[in-house]
């Protein structure tokens, strides 16, 4: 660590050469009042990141801070409680070391659990900006961990195929501990997420990197509510494939709604009828088992998917295959939502929906655009 020098306002030398002795003299003045506050190691990597930050023909990795345990800060209340979303993603930068040079975007500073439709358009969107400059070499985006899978979804299916075809990684990452916990995971996250978008081996393509691992947007599953090594990755056969995607982006007041139901012991169908007549336009069912629905809501869904609605079967397990029809008849040709949890599966048919919407794409249901997404191996 280097020795902080004590003040002294002599160590500060004033150099003059010709014309532009008088810049130069101010440049080495503070310069002079940096090193003596901060010490000579600090001085010196200060000048080497803005010499990194400067050099505007430089390839760079971009990232983009959205908030987070990753910015959280401790509280005051004693309880291990803390604040997502504190500190600015240069602040996070800082802390860290790398051998690329780095530049920055702060899109938002949130709590992850209040991830917003709006937020994600506006992600997306800077993320093919991103993508379509030619000196970037990959982005990583900091996340909180609740929604994290979500995004990774979103900028799988709107922004993958562009990503492979270019070879660039989108990365996600976050952490578990706030940044000023003494254990903090979030450096090293961030270092390796950094590491990893940047190595420009293997494919492009939508990734999330906690604790050192990659894992492909898609399979990424939060497991625990609070360990560390809180994520999973969900284990495809062999042989599966994944179809990259460039779904369009929604403006973030055009997104179609979208619940989730849950089916559990004693449901009751109200809730149902209730959201179908608020104008709800899909349903993901998070089944029990393999997608499994109770005897109670099977008729308000099927009068549900009558009417024109969307209507998807996942798995309120969180991990596993849903497919097929169900072998008691019950919702008829509802689509599974293959490996995507209820989440992931509401992104995507949300994304469907918006697909099938547009100009040019009639051609195409949303069944067609969803099952392309999750893989099924009949695309209605």
């Amino acid at each position: 660590m280097a020795k902080v020098m004590s003040p002294n306002i002599s160590s500060c030398r004033a150099v003059s050469f010709g014309r532009d002795g008088l810049s130069i003299t101010v440049f080495m003045f503070i310069l002079g009042l940096y090193t003596v506050k901060n010490g000579i190691s600090r001085t010196f990597a200060w000048l080497d990141n803005a010499k990194m930050s400067n050099s505007s023909n430089s390839p760079f990795i971009l990232v983009i801070g959205t908030g987070g345990t990753i910015a959280g800060l401790t509280t005051d209340s004693g309880n291990g409680g803390y604040q997502a979303g504190q500190v600015p993603i240069a602040t996070l930068l800082a802390q860290i070391e790398t051998k690329f040079s780095i530049k920055n975007i702060q899109l938002s500073n949130i709590d992850s659990c209040d991830m917003s439709e709006s937020l994600l358009s506006k992600l997306g969107l800077q993320v093919r900006t991103g993508l379509a400059d030619p000196k970037v070499m990959g982005i990583v985006i900091t996340h909180g961990t609740d929604t994290m899978e979500e995004t990774a979804t979103f900028l799988e299916l709107v922004c993958g195929g562009y990503s492979n075809n270019l070879g660039k990684k989108v990365v996600l990452t976050g952490s578990m501990l706030p940044s000023d916990h003494p254990e903090a995971d979030g450096p090293q996250n961030l270092s390796a997420a950094i590491e990893f978008a940047g190595e420009g081996l293997g494919p492009g393509g939508v990734w999330a990197v906690m604790g050192s691992k990659p894992v492909p947007g898609l399979r990424l599953i939060k497991g625990h509510s609070s360990r560390v090594d809180a994520f999973l990755e969900e284990t495809l056969p062999n042989g599966w494939t994944q179809v990259s995607n460039d779904l369009p982006i929604p403006p973030d007041n055009q997104w179609p709604w979208v619940e989730i139901i849950t089916s559990h012991s004693g449901a009751i169908p109200d809730i149902i009828r209730l959201l179908r007549d608020r104008g709800v336009q899909g349903i993901v069912l998070a089944g029990t088992g393999a997608g499994t629905v109770h005897e109670n809501l099977a008729p308000a869904l099927e009068q549900f998917m009558e009417a024109g609605g969307a209507v998807v079967r996942a798995s309120r397990i969180g991990r596993g295959y849903v497919g097929g029809t169900l072998a008691n008849g019950r919702l008829g040709i509802a689509l599974g939502a293959g490996f995507l949890t209820p989440a992931k599966a509401r992104i995507a048919l949300q994304l469907a929906l918006f697909a099938t919407a547009q100009p040019g794409a009639k051609t195409l249901s949303w069944q067609d655009y969803f099952a392309r997404i999750v893989g099924l191996s009949e695309v209605r």
